[in-house]
């Protein structure tokens, strides 16, 4: 099973599909044209919050949100070259300290030391 996501235009028609039969339950109680749209639209609520829930229900947040932060992170870096080196030199440097220093503490301290059998350095008397 394949599942398809529904285009703003699919979730505009449903609203209004929504709409229209409200509307239509009103006139059936015999309420005018223009007071049953009225009460319909009040009935739904707002339009556009539902378009927006919509909209983020199909959409992960977050990557959106990620990536247009990245884009502009790009745009800024892209307009001051010089402060763009200046923070990719700094991020290489801390990068490259951190590694050596977690390299040699896990050496020192994580690995277990190899020491020589105890009866290997002894020399028999006999």
């Amino acid at each position: 099973m394949r599942f398809r996501r529904r285009t703003d235009r699919e979730s505009s028609d449903e609203i209004q599909a929504h709409l229209d039969l409200e509307i239509e339950r009103l006139r059936v109680e015999g309420i005018p044209d223009e007071e049953a749209r009225r009460l319909a639209r009040r009935a739904f609520g707002n339009v556009t919050a539902a378009r927006e829930r919509f909209y983020e229900s199909r959409r992960n947040l977050f990557l959106d949100t990620l990536s247009r932060d990245t884009r502009y992170a790009l745009r800024a870096l892209g307009r001051s070259p010089a402060y763009a080196a200046a923070a990719i030199l700094t991020l290489a440097l801390g990068i490259g300290a951190n590694t050596a220093i977690f390299s040699a503490i896990d050496e020192v301290r994580f690995r277990p030391r190899t020491f020589p059998s105890p009866n290997s350095s002894r020399r028999s008397t006999a």
